[in-house]
């Protein structure tokens, strides 16, 4: 389930239990504690006042880590960072290459 569709689901399941009269830090809570813990674990990193700011946030979190889990699957994501630093390497490297 994603970020947006729990929050539709929270609101009507708080609209049914008549919790609508939750004070804003107490919805606060309720929201970031029902997010999955990988997305939670980011969300915590960010100072947030109000729901509305969380609910800004956390789809962008959950936005951010698919993308890093796309590429960590397809391999893009190893292979841009390890031959990045080694092809920096080389240039800054004048030396002849070694054999071994």
């Amino acid at each position: 389930m994603c970020v947006d569709e729990y929050y539709k689901l929270m609101e009507s399941m708080l609209l049914k239990l008549r919790l609508q009269f939750e004070s804003e830090e107490e919805k606060v809570a309720r929201f970031v504690s029902g997010l999955r813990r990988d997305i939670q674990d980011l969300v915590d990193l960010y100072e947030y006042s109000s729901l509305e700011k969380v609910l800004h946030l956390a789809p962008k979190v959950e936005t951010q880590l698919q993308k890093k889990k796309e590429a960590k699957s397809s391999g893009s994501y190893n292979d841009y960072y390890s031959s990045t630093w080694k092809d920096k390497e080389r240039k800054h490297d004048k030396s002849p290459p070694k054999s071994y």
